[in-house]
């Protein structure tokens, strides 16, 4: 007998937790950064979380705990997210009963939609994989293989990560463009600087599939959890005299340095990060965006800046780009090598 329980106490959120925790132990491809964001939608510790609607479900099949979500409607869209899934092996079953408990609650909150494979906000991460050769990198989703399979009767919408050599996107970009001028941020205005971040965001990314308008704080949370790691040059913002035109937000890829297949501690990271930092050998291009009319110049700009600070890194790899997205993914065609990983989201309409 199949059945879907709310997890409410805090007893049960700690047995979702254990469920992941035991699925991806030992897995060479998982690196637990992305436990981070789990735990503030779980038990609500950032303003997004706290705004949000959202409910942990876990699937039992004769009493074994065998698939589990978190069902999540940001009050800015008009779609149920089933956020964080993971199932076992062969629980088709369970799958499909948590699909129609997500259906009937999107139909009870009046919503038309479900969508399987975000993480709450697009920010927080996106995609289930399609396919993985490569431990996932900081602040990207790695799931089991085997799930696309249970969602084959929803409407897929597919993304991409793009990986180059790092002297094949510093060649391409020698010369900087006369006009735009970059700054990093300031780290002792971070407020400020995260509420430009966040403006910039909305004017640029905010445009992308299934993102949903922020709240004033948002990325001064999520990105401050991260402020130990990061450098000022990490943030960079394109100005076109003095009107903010664009942004880029990279960073070491930390995950190269973290174990695999077990949990890690911000502590155990940021002590593993000042030992080993030296041995990261790819960056990440986690977010970049320019305002309508700038794509071109902002982003020559912006990267060129970028490769004064990572001359001596390997590999840069870029973040998601929706196939549906043409512009984006000719733009990352020309400047990447083929896409290395691949990641999808399913689409229910009820």
């Amino acid at each position: 007998m199949i059945s879907c329980v709310e997890a409410k106490t805090k007893a049960q959120k700690k047995t979702f937790e254990r469920f992941r925790h035991a699925l991806y132990r030992g897995d060479p491809f998982y690196v637990s950064t992305v436990e981070f964001n789990l735990k503030m939608l779980l038990y609500k510790t950032t303003t997004f979380a706290k705004n949000a609607w959202s409910l942990p479900l876990l699937v039992y099949d004769e009493q074994v705990l065998v698939a589990e979500c978190i069902l999540v409607h940001d009050s800015h869209t008009d779609f149920l997210q089933m956020a964080y899934f993971e199932a076992l092996p062969n629980a088709q079953g369970a799958v499909e009963s948590l699909k129609d408990y997500a259906k009937d609650m999107a139909r009870r909150l009046g919503l038309g939609r479900v969508i399987v494979g975000l993480c709450g906000h697009l920010s927080y991460g996106v995609g289930l994989s399609l396919d993985m050769t490569a431990p996932n990198t900081f602040d990207s989703t790695y799931t089991k293989t085997y799930y696309p399979a249970f969602f084959e009767d929803g409407e897929i919408h597919t993304m991409r990560a793009y990986r180059s050599e790092s002297h094949i996107l510093q060649d391409k970009f020698a010369s900087r463009t006369p006009r735009i001028s970059v700054r990093p941020i300031e780290m002792r205005k971070f407020r400020e600087e995260m509420a430009l971040f966040r403006e910039l965001t909305e004017q640029t990314i905010g445009k992308t599939f299934l993102y949903a308008q922020t709240e004033p704080h948002h990325f001064e949370e999520i990105i401050g959890e991260m402020s130990f790691f990061l450098k000022a040059e990490n943030i960079l913002f394109a100005f076109d005299g003095e009107r903010p035109v664009g942004f880029l937000f990279w960073h070491p890829d930390y995950c190269e340095v973290l174990p695999k297949g077990k949990q890690n501690s911000l502590l155990a990271i940021a002590i593993r990060y000042i030992a080993k930092q030296k041995q990261i050998k790819t960056v990440k291009v986690n977010a970049i965006g320019a305002i309508s009319g700038y794509a071109g110049r902002v982003t020559e700009a912006l990267l060129h800046e970028m490769s004064r600070y990572t001359a001596h890194y390997t590999y840069v790899e870029t973040n998601f780009v929706w196939d549906e997205n043409r512009p984006s993914r000719l733009l990352n065609d020309s400047l990447f090598a083929e896409p290395f990983r691949r990641f999808a989201v399913w689409e229910y309409r009820i």
